[in-house]
């Protein structure tokens, strides 16, 4: 099959685990002053999202196999992306006297 087919395929596989892992760390990072146990929800969702993003990127591998070096870049360039964009984001919403800038 074409491997121009599947660069955007990449790129949006890339954003959905980006939004996944991140969004999935903030949600943890929220709850931790409400947990019982914080560091049994630090490490489980950590390995939870560490789990779901290595799958991500080897379907990658592994649906790309000629030039698979290439779409796990685009994908894992989209993964940093979204990350990117959250910190900003989320920048925008601590107020001025936390922020050390």
């Amino acid at each position: 099959m074409n491997n121009l087919f599947f660069l955007p395929i990449t790129l949006i596989l890339g954003i959905f685990l980006g939004n996944i892992y991140f969004r999935g760390l903030w949600m943890t990072v929220q709850q931790l002053s409400n947990a019982e146990n914080p560091i049994l929800l630090t490490l489980s969702s950590f390995f939870g999202r560490l789990a779901i993003a290595i799958a991500g990127f080897a379907l990658v591998v592994r649906l790309t196999e000629e030039n698979a070096i290439w779409h796990l870049f685009v994908c894992v360039s989209a993964f940093m992306w979204v990350r990117n964009h959250l910190v900003r984001k989320v920048q925008t919403k601590i107020p001025s006297k936390f922020n050390p800038i």
